[in-house]
């Protein structure tokens, strides 16, 4: 077993070295907070990383439909300035929340016909991510070391502290590991996260989970938008709608004058990934609208499938003892149901998180010391309430199954229906955007 050692770093910071391990949303975005007090960076990362943007085999999800509603584009918009100037040169699309969104909810259509001040942005999520990572690596010197799958964490001599990395190679002959060393080790990878396992294993009270599952799943396929049409919207969206409008769909324009069409279904009504199964699928719809606009338009893709789609609480928040040094954040956290557009917010509110606490950790000369349980807590404040409007929308399709109960009463839940939310914001248009994407 080798050992990396971090190397001097004439830059001034409070703190070392800091791991990443996962190079999406969430890693990116913390690497960003992390490179303003930590003299060194790594985001750890299984994929090889795309010259350009383009999907990868670590992110399935990022084959379909995303949109970041108001609040995650202001929260990337001040941490990485000029961002969502410079996806729109490279292709991103700008919606006018008041008239370029056609939205089909319960039965009607919800539409606003005149300008808004509120515009937001859609694109493929490469783009974003590629966008992030090129600015990581050349202005906030955050170093990529691709290839490599996180297999485990270091501790010091008491197993109080995390201490770093063990790591190996994805491709290599033999199974020899390595250590990186850190001071400070977030994991950012994902749903599929072996933090449970982790701590388990080095003796740690693993967090409790809850999982609220309505099984819906996503069908997605590009196509060239046809240069004929000629539509009042830009962005379009079918939502389902419980107890028994399980299907839906939606079109997002992506760069490259192409439209990213997914099709959703609840309950196990699956939609097919296969050419002919896909149209049939979109002709099912409610209204006729999505399947119009798609019939006679040339794919580019082959329709692709996911089913990972639960909705699953790790409560890290409510640990009995913390591993010092170590935070977990992102879908390894709150893994949110993507038709209800909030994951990428969700990944971003992370780095707000954690900028505040290591504020206070500098404040008090706290060095690492009590970051963890801060962390967690503090995220749960920031995120728990997308979590509740998640759960309490997929607890009305009859299908759901869930490992725990509510802690709200009924009448606060219905306070948090999604359906209420949308209807309220889209009829002011000077309040917050909600998305009708799926993120």
């Amino acid at each position: 077993m080798s050992e990396k050692f971090a190397d001097t770093n004439q830059q001034r910071a409070k703190f070392g070295h800091a791991v990443v391990i996962g190079g999406s949303i969430a890693g990116l975005t913390a690497a960003r907070v992390l490179s303003d007090t930590f003299a060194r960076v790594t985001i750890v990362e299984r994929d090889r990383l795309p010259d350009a943007p383009d999907f990868r085999r670590g992110t399935p999800q990022a084959r379909h439909s995303h949109t970041l509603p108001l609040r995650g584009e202001r929260i990337l918009e001040e941490k990485f300035p000029g961002l969502f100037d410079e996806l729109c040169t490279n292709g991103a699309t700008r919606i006018n929340g008041g008239s370029e969104m056609a939205f089909y909810l319960a039965g009607g259509w919800h539409e606003v016909k005149q300008q808004s001040t509120l515009i937001s942005m859609t694109c493929s999520r490469p783009l974003i991510e590629h966008a992030i990572y090129q600015r990581l690596v050349t202005q906030y010197r955050v170093e990529f070391l691709q290839e490599y799958e996180t297999v485990g964490l270091t501790v010091d001599r008491l197993g109080q502290y995390v201490t770093g990395v063990r790591l190996r190679p994805r491709h290599a002959s033999t199974a020899e590991e390595m250590v990186l060393l850190a001071d400070l080790v977030i994991d950012a990878s994902g749903r599929n996260s072996q933090a449970p396992t982790w701590l388990a294993q080095l003796g740690y009270v693993p967090p409790r989970e809850t999982i609220v599952n309505s099984f819906p799943g996503y069908s997605t396929r590009i196509y060239q938008r046809p240069a004929n049409f000629d539509g009042a919207w830009k962005t379009l969206s079918i939502r389902p709608t419980p107890p028994n409008g399980a299907r839906g769909g939606l079109i997002i324009p992506i760069e490259g004058d192409r439209w990213q069409v997914t099709l959703v279904g609840m309950g196990r009504d699956y939609p097919p990934t296969s050419e002919e199964g896909y149209l049939e699928f979109a002709r099912s719809l409610p209204v006729p609208q999505l399947y119009e606009a798609i019939k006679d338009a040339q794919p580019l893709t082959r329709p692709c499938g996911y089913r990972s789609t639960e909705n699953r609480l790790r409560h890290y928040d409510k640990l009995p003892r913390y591993l010092e040094g170590f935070l977990v954040m992102g879908d390894a956290v709150f893994a949110l149901n993507p038709v209800y557009a909030q994951g990428m917010t969700v990944s971003v509110m992370g780095s707000v998180a954690l900028e505040r606490c290591l504020e206070v950790q500098e404040l008090n000369g706290q060095e690492i010391t009590g970051l963890a349980q801060a962390f967690q807590q503090q995220l749960s404040k920031l995120a728990s309430g997308l979590w509740k409007m998640a759960i309490r929308e997929d607890s009305r399709w009859s299908a759901t199954v869930t490992t725990e109960d509510s802690s709200l009463p009924q009448h606060r839940l219905d306070k948090l229906g999604f359906g209420n939310l949308v209807r309220r914001t889209r009829s002011r248009t000077t309040t917050g955007v909600i998305s009708t994407n799926i993120s």
